[in-house]
């Protein structure tokens, strides 16, 4: 059975929370001075203000400084063109986010090199996944620190700790794979031809005829069409065998095999309807719930979801199924995402870690 250590949002300082969580009873006893720590993050797109707070990856920076250990922060490359598409811009966007060396206490560093050709292939001995590619930073870091922020996503259902590492650990080609199942398609007779899906559409593959028309040899399957049509008119097509989530949690267990040592902090709070790839600020779907650690990724992402899913849902947020939102919020807000129950226990089935944990409540 793995533990999982919770701290709940109240009057404490998060901070002080997250220092209760990393310093009781030798959470972080396994880093060792000068261990090159790589901090997983998502710094955001710009114009999103929902996105982890530099404030918390500072405080994990400070207590692994403490251990004597050489932490930076790092993210690989997107596969949409928007502001993490190259590490030009993605240097740019952490800086304008928050994520500079002044207020987080580490260097920020892309790990899959300018435009995400700079990779590794790992070899697995899954029949789904044969081979995983990732960034070259995994061969340089001696222990794999993961801070996500939990939130829904409209093709995992949340996107936690695996989300994090599986498909934002992959370089380029290895997101292309991940995507390749998914390809959207437009409903005629929804489309309003508002153009929404055009103007978001980053490799410019929809243009608008009788109804928004998506040419799927440019198509990279990022979802942004999707997220971006407030008439539900474009949905993804789920008949494949093998889907993105899926085909991340083969991506997460050999990412995680590969590296010695690995810590995971998720971050309950600014909970949105979809991820911190899309380039607005949301509504929240639920109050702040808190932190929580693990050394298990299957046990903190599901001890996650069942936090979430048992919170009071939120007015505002544009469920589509307002009378499932207190029963199953991942189908009050999307109608084709991933069941996360299904590719947690895949994640259980292969190794990765379990969903038979203690949920143990920390008290400053």
């Amino acid at each position: 059975m793995s533990e999982v250590k919770f701290a709940k949002f109240g009057e404490t300082s998060p901070v002080d929370l997250i220092k209760v969580l990393l310093e009781d009873k030798g959470f972080l006893s396994d880093v060792k001075k000068g261990d090159f720590v790589g901090i997983k993050i998502h710094v955001g797109e710009r114009g999103n203000i929902t996105h982890l707070r530099p404030q918390i990856v500072r405080t994990v920076v400070d207590l692994l400084k403490k251990r004597g250990a050489k932490p930076f922060i790092f993210d690989c490359n997107t596969l949409y063109r928007l502001g993490r598409w190259n590490a030009i811009d993605h240097h740019q966007t952490a800086y304008f986010n928050g994520f500079t060396f002044a207020t987080v206490g580490a260097p920020f560093l892309v790990g899959d090199g300018i435009i995400g050709r700079d990779e590794i292939t790992i070899k697995t001995n899954f029949n789904e996944v044969k081979e995983a590619y990732v960034g070259r930073i995994i061969e340089d870091i001696d222990y794999l620190f993961v801070i996500s922020h939990f939130k829904f996503h409209d093709l995992f259902g949340y996107g936690g700790a695996i989300k994090n590492v599986g498909m934002g650990m992959a370089s380029r080609r290895g997101k292309l794979y991940l995507h390749s199942d998914v390809k959207p398609r437009v409903l005629e007779e929804k489309c309003k031809l508002c153009g929404d899906c055009v103007r978001n559409c980053p490799e410019k593959a929809i243009t608008l005829n009788r109804c928004a028309t998506i040419d799927l040899k440019k198509c990279i399957g990022c979802g942004m069409c999707i997220v971006s049509c407030k008439e539900g008119a474009i949905k993804f097509n789920w008949d494949q065998d093998r889907n993105s989530a899926v085909k991340a949690v083969y991506y997460t267990k050999a990412i995680i095999d590969k590296i010695p040592k690995s810590s995971f902090l998720n971050v309950l709070m600014d909970i949105t309807p979809h991820c911190d790839c899309f380039p607005t600020t949301m509504n929240l779907t639920v109050q702040n719930i808190g932190f929580l650690a693990s050394k298990d990724i299957v046990a903190i992402d599901d001890a996650s979801y069942h936090l979430v899913e048992e919170a009071k849902p939120l007015k505002g947020v544009g469920w589509k199924r307002e009378e499932l939102a207190s029963k199953n919020k991942v189908k009050a807000l999307f109608d084709n995402a991933a069941d996360m129950n299904n590719y947690l226990k895949i994640a259980e089935d292969i190794g990765l870690g379990t969903r038979d944990y203690n949920l143990i409540e920390y008290k400053p």
